[in-house]
Formats: structure tokens, sequence, C-alpha cells
């Protein structure tokens, strides 16, 4: 690989390292969700400055054409992140479902305590009681 390209993926790979650390900073990206972009980022920081070594350990490894070892552990990281981005959704839907459940019963709750039931039959109240509907009732 020739010099100026391996400047040209050093800087992308800077670009992209102050990117991801300027989002954390600014708290628009956690730092548990950060882990394995930083983690990304430095390897393309890294990847242009240890060509050789890398091109090496993909010949000791019979692999004939080494970017295809590049590429191999660029998909191995990007599985990875998808990977933790998956545990995260599957714990934050677990999460809404309790919530979803408490709020609920909270309701349920609440509309015992406004309207206590009586041995008295219950009135039609029509339409105005619809009204006052709150928008999470409606869906």
């Amino acid at each position: 690989m020739s010099p100026r390209a391996r400047l040209l993926l050093f800087f992308i790979g800077l670009i992209v390292l102050f990117t991801i650390i300027n989002l954390m900073r600014t708290r628009r990206l956690k730092e548990e969700y950060a882990l394995l972009w930083l983690l990304a980022a430095l390897t393309l920081v890294a990847t242009p400055l240890l060509i050789n070594p890398l091109d090496q350990i993909a010949f000791f490894l019979d692999i004939e054409y080494p970017p295809a070892l590049f590429l191999g552990l660029g998909i191995i990281g990007l599985l990875l992140i998808i990977f933790q981005l998956t545990l995260v959704i599957s714990k934050f839907s677990d999460q809404i479902r309790v919530l979803t459940q408490e709020i609920a019963i909270l309701r349920h709750r609440l509309e015992q305590i406004e309207h206590p039931t009586s041995d008295e039959p219950k009135q039609d109240v029509g339409v105005a009681s619809h009204e006052k509907a709150s928008p999470l009732q409606e869906k």
C-alpha cells in the first residue's frame, strides 16, 4: 500500500475516533454503547500503521490475499456491534413490557378509585366520559 493511501486511511480513522469521542462527550452516545465503536475507530487508526505485520499474519494463516483478513476482521467487528445492540434491544423490550403492565395496573386502580363499584346498576354515561380518554387508551 502506498504511503499516501496509508496516510489517508490513518486520517479517516482519526476523524472517526474524534467523532465518537465527541459524541460521547456531548452525551449523544452513551459509554456503554461506545466501547465497540471506540475499538473499531482505534482499529481504523492502527491498521494503516500495521499493514506489514498484518500481512505477515495473513500469510502465516495461509490466507493468500491479505485484504481478505482485514475484511473478515471487519465483518466480525460489525457482528459484535450488532450483537451488542441486539442485547440492548432485548433488555429495553422487556423493560417496556413490564412498564406497560404496571401502567395498566395503575390505570385500573385509578378507575376503581374514581368510580367505585356498587350494587346499583351502572348508568349509561354516554360519550362525554370517552372524550376524556388519554391518548394511550386510544391505542
